[in-house]
């Protein structure tokens, strides 16, 4: 006989269906009964005590917003902008590790032509001073360094004529060696 007419196989069933069905009523506890944190009112410790377990999310502060409201608060008291009190800010918020706001800064006061933030700007993406953890990028720009050494050049500034040689140096090796970077470089100097 076959194994489907054994007395007693009729009754057994799958494993794996019992299993399914105690994974799908595991996802629906979480999902019922779980916390969230949209419902719960925060309270702010006051000065004696903390409340146990609870979070001051007023302290919660997503990357960049303070250089955002810094930058609103100078867009509202209007140009002239302080732009080396914006650099040094900057400078600040790098050594905090801040990069985000850092970047915003530097960012700004280069895009207002402060030569020492553009140079900055230059040297946060240049291939051969790349720091990834003083920097946003993942890996260094190229393009985004010759950009911003250029902007100082034709402000006269001599170190950056320096750095785009020093560019076009590397550019010449590593187009060498099959950067499509480098050869993309390459044609701003021809």
């Amino acid at each position: 006989m076959s194994e489907l007419s054994e007395p007693g196989t009729s009754s057994r069933k799958n494993p794996l269906l019992w299993i399914a069905l105690a994974v799908i009523a595991l996802i629906i506890f979480v999902f019922v009964s779980g916390d969230r944190g949209d419902s719960m009112p925060v309270s702010k410790p006051d000065s004696d005590s903390a409340a146990v377990g609870s979070i001051d999310r007023s302290l919660l502060v997503p990357p960049g917003m303070r250089a955002r409201q810094y930058v609103e608060q100078l867009r509202a008291d209007g140009k002239p902008y302080p732009l080396p009190q914006v650099f040094e800010k900057a400078q600040k918020y790098l050594q905090e590790g801040s990069l985000a706001d850092a970047h915003l800064l530097y960012f700004f006061a280069a895009r207002e032509e402060h030569l020492p933030a553009i140079m900055h700007m230059g040297e946060m993406s240049d291939p051969t001073l790349f720091r990834a953890e003083d920097s946003l990028l993942d890996h260094a720009d190229v393009i985004q360094s010759y950009k911003w050494y250029q902007k100082a050049a034709s402000m006269g500034h001599q170190a950056a004529a320096e750095r785009i040689a020093s560019l076009q140096q590397w550019a010449i090796v590593e187009a060498e060696a099959g950067n499509s970077h480098a050869r993309q470089l390459l044609l701003n100097f021809r």
